[in-house]
């Protein structure tokens, strides 16, 4: 390269930098004295322009450089009456673009920039605009004070490495099909969205997106943004939002917002690993109208509203994530939303840990759900699906189902939950599988509900274990209830079981409570109890066929107040008191069946109004005396 000095002395003779330019050979490097020189500039040819670097080098006027040529500025502070203006290359090294008279600093239009350890500020609108399939790189650069945005993208490319933008509308507005990347950038005190991707792609690594007024990163109108170990927090509204878009975030750190932490809207697509989402004063994260969102690997936590709020339509999947310590609902899944979690914890909520309503759908699988202030789940109007998970010591349920809707349980765990295990209320339809339920109330189940139990365990309740109630229907099948501090089973007003295969036992108080409702007990047994096997009343109707009752405290089966009993193929032995009780107008039909009893005096007894009839059945004790009816009852041996 040629040297060419252009001292003051020279400048006296060629009298301005652009006659010194013309006179210039290409790749020279001219060396300006510092001073302030006014004047506009069109390179020509390929040069190289450097000011003085230990004292002010100014230019205030047009500077163009043109398609083809090559220019370097170094050391140079630009103050532009009108704007520098690019369709060629340009090297921009030291370079200080101070506020002048226009609207933009820089324009890149279908030419290359490459700025470094370079200063934009007080641009009335922008700082650079770079257009028409232009590319740029900003490597150790300030931006800041530059009007509505700092850099404008529109259908080209960019990188910005290790610099900061500050105090403007926006720092970054990318658009028509621009890709951007940046890399420990810090974007800082933004009046709006500190970067907009419309229709787009931006990628950024390591970057600080904080305190802004408006949103750290707005992605809409199919705009794509890739965010790797990035951080955004203090940001005024939403930290990232994302409508009919796409975003990935990777090992990022999004806190501290005043807003929601991640908002996706309009079909939009999210996916998110590693990353640490919390502090925020609404909602962590919402989706809404048909958006679909993948988060694995993430803690979401400690915000001041819901954790995850989804709803419209969308879709979630969140893999191995702790969702803890939010105020409200950690999940709330509504409006035909549907969710699915696997190997993830919801635990250490303020209120529920999953809501599900409105035709919302979840399904669960190999979770824990602990240690939440109100419920583990709740539902209403929704479907439930929970696999292979644990639900604990939460104050209120363990799941609570409300009105019309359906869960499916499948082996999974639940105890030490204050309030029932499981409830359900209003026309939920409930199928539990190969479960185990203990250490608190099993089941609730309330106001025309439909249950189906099969392969599971209830024990050791301080509670009645199972309640079946107000025209409720419930179905057990090779289950097991037992060691309970109070009641087993308490089947109530109007409503049905069936339990088939099943063994119920070792109960403080009575095993089966059956009160104006119906029951069915098939290859079951009954044995071990500190009161009766069954307590029936109030219009009641029970059958029991092929079933074993035994070694009861108290009358093995206790039928009062008009209801009716038929036993067929039953064995009833080693009762301390009388195996059949009946009283108040209530009916007993045995057939088939063998009664036993050392201990009590009369095996059957029938009083006040009551009535026995006995067929092909064996009644027999060590006394003698098998039957004992007063007041208008009466036993009748029907095949002697």
């Amino acid at each position: 390269m040629l040297f060419h000095r252009l001292f003051s002395k020279f400048l006296t003779k060629t009298k301005t930098i652009q006659k010194t330019i013309q006179h210039s050979k290409a790749g020279n490097f001219i060396q300006l004295k510092p001073k302030l020189y006014k004047e506009s500039i069109h390179f020509d040819k390929n040069m190289v322009l450097a000011g003085d670097i230990h004292e002010e080098t100014i230019i205030e006027g047009l500077v163009i450089i043109p398609k083809n040529i090559s220019v370097t500025l170094q050391n140079l502070s630009i103050s532009p009456t009108a704007q520098m203006y690019i369709e060629g290359e340009a090297v921009l090294q030291n370079c200080y673009f101070k506020g002048g008279k226009n609207d933009i600093h820089l324009t890149v239009d279908g030419g290359k920039i490459n700025a470094d350890h370079c200063i934009f500020e007080n641009a009335k609108d922008m700082a650079v605009s770079i257009i028409n399939n232009s590319q740029a790189i900003f490597e150790n650069c300030t931006f800041t004070q530059n009007g509505k945005v700092q850099i404008l993208a529109e259908s080209s490319q960019v990188c910005i490495e290790k610099s900061e933008f500050s105090h403007a509308k926006h720092a970054l507005c990318i658009k028509n099909g621009s890709f951007v990347q940046s890399r420990n950038v810090h974007y800082h005190h933004h009046t709006s969205a500190q970067i907009v991707v419309e229709d787009s792609r931006f990628i950024d690594h390591e970057s600080v997106i904080e305190y802004g007024e408006g949103m750290g990163i707005h992605v809409y109108h199919e705009g794509d943004a890739t965010i790797q170990s990035s951080v955004l927090q203090f940001n005024t509204q939403t930290q990232i939002c994302v409508q009919r878009g796409l975003l990935t975030a990777r090992y990022c750190s999004i806190q501290h917002g005043k807003d929601a932490g991640i908002s996706i809207t309009q079909n939009a697509e999210v996916q998110t690993y590693h990353c640490e989402i919390a502090h925020h004063k609404k909602s962590n994260i919402v989706i809404t109208k048909d958006s679909k969102m993948n988060i694995e690997f993430c803690q979401i936590r400690d915000g001041e509203n819901i954790g995850i709020q989804m709803s419209d339509n969308s879709i979630l999947n969140i893999f191995e994530t702790t969702i803890k310590g939010h105020r409200s609902s950690q999940v709330a899944i509504a409006n035909k939303s549907i969710c699915s979690m696997k190997n993830s914890e919801i635990k250490g909520g303020y209120h529920v840990g999953i809501c599900i309503e409105d035709n919302g759908n979840c399904s669960i699988v190999e979770c824990e759900i602990t240690h939440n202030a109100n419920s583990a789940i709740t539902l209403f109007k929704s479907e439930l699906s929970i696999f292979k998970s644990i639900l604990t010591q939460n104050v209120g349920n363990g799941i609570l189902a409300m009105s019309q809707s359906k869960v499916e349980v499948d082996m999974c765990k639940f105890y030490d939950n204050e309030m029932p295990h499981i409830a359900c209320k209003s026309n939920v339809e409930i199928y539990i599988i190969q479960s185990e339920l203990f250490n608190g109330k099993s089941l609730f189940i309330v106001n025309e509900c439909e249950l189906t139990a099969i392969d599971c365990q209830f024990y050791e309740s301080l509670n009645v274990q199972i309640e079946i109630c107000d025209l409720s229907n419930a179905r057990f099948e090779n289950c097991q209830i037992y060691n309970g501090k109070s009641y087993g089973v308490k089947v109530l007003r109007n409503s049905s079981l069936y339990l088939f295969d099943s063994q119920l036992f070792n109960h403080e108080l009575s095993q089966m409570v059956v009160n104006d409702s119906s029951v069915i007990l098939k290859n079951s047994e009954l044995f071990d109890g500190n009161r009766n096997a069954l307590y029936i009343q109030n219009h009641s109707e029970v059958f029991v066929t092929d079933c074993f009752i035994s070694k009861h405290a108290q009358h093995q089966l206790w039928i009062d107040f008009e209801s009716t009993v038929e036993l067929k193929s039953v064995q009833l032995t080693d009762g301390a008191l009388t195996d059949i009780f009946a009283q108040n107008q209530s009916s007993v039909y045995i057939s088939e069946s063998v009664i036993r009893n050392n201990k009590s005096r009369f095996n059957v007894q029938a009083v006040n109004f009551s009535n026995i009839e006995i067929s092909k059945t064996v009644v027999e004790n060590i006394y003698g005396d098998v039957y004992y009816s007063e007041n208008h009852s009466f036993i009748k041996q029907m095949d002697t």
